[in-house]
């Protein structure tokens, strides 16, 4: 039989490794990841570096990070071609990708053109400590209590469109993350000004890594954030809690 592991390895952090993922990386003979610009570093790489040790070959895989469909498509075909090549050698295999392999992953893709393409091959996949999840555990601000709601999301194009996400929020007792805020912190810093929530939203920068921010939003300033930040937002709270 053919098998592949997938795995996430958390947003930065080593410690957040599941025992999974570690396991799985110590018993590959190869260990893949991806990188999105050429000659660049995998953050994936970096977080599990200290377990991909010298007797393991290396597989980097590049994943530009670009909106081209076809661009897009012959880097998963690439990818999934590659690490056939390793699995069809009798090699174990495990494919990392920061986060969790479910949510807004190139591992996701991965698995859909393994799947796809190469029906042969057992894919196993192992989640892992998501970037909000870990702001909230460091914030100590709670996802979600009984009955009510999570929203995760990427930061909408437009500032309506994420005005009403909010607006609707609050009637449906709705926290909401926000993922990939980038450039666009700006106009969304305005917004949560305009509704009063700079106060009590969290923002939250390369979280697991050394030089992470989480901080309250109107403490962090309105000029571009890095691709890797988020907010986390809640308007109300329980009304009966302790």
């Amino acid at each position: 039989m053919k098998f592949l592991t997938i795995a996430g390895v958390g947003p930065g952090d080593p410690s957040l490794l599941t025992l999974a993922a570690v396991n799985a990386i110590k018993e590959s003979t190869v260990v893949s990841y991806p990188f999105a610009k050429e000659e660049g570093d995998s953050l994936a790489k970096k977080i599990a570096s200290r377990w991909i040790t010298k007797d393991k070959r290396t597989l980097p895989l590049y994943f530009p990070m670009v909106d081209d469909e076809n661009t897009l498509k012959k880097a998963w075909r690439n990818a999934g071609n590659e690490l056939m090549k390793m699995v069809e050698k009798g090699e174990k295999v495990v494919f990392i990708a920061q986060g969790d392999i479910s949510l807004f992953s190139t591992g996701s893709y991965v698995n859909m053109e393994i799947g796809k393409n190469h029906p042969g091959c057992i894919v196993k996949l192992i989640p892992g400590v998501t970037s909000y999840s870990a702001a909230a555990a460091k914030s100590k601000l709670p996802l979600a209590f009984q009955e009510e709601q999570l929203l995760v999301l990427s930061v909408p194009e437009s500032f309506l469109v994420l005005k009403n996400i909010l607006s609707e929020a609050v009637s449906k007792r709705r926290v909401v993350v926000l993922l990939k805020l980038g450039s666009k912190w700006k106009w969304v810093r305005q917004l949560l000004q305009e509704l009063e929530l700079l106060e009590s939203a969290v923002f939250a920068e390369r979280v697991g890594f050394a030089n992470e921010q989480i901080v309250k939003a109107k403490t962090f300033p309105s000029g571009s954030s890095p691709y890797f930040s988020l907010l986390l937002i809640r308007q109300r709270w329980p009304s009966v809690a302790p």
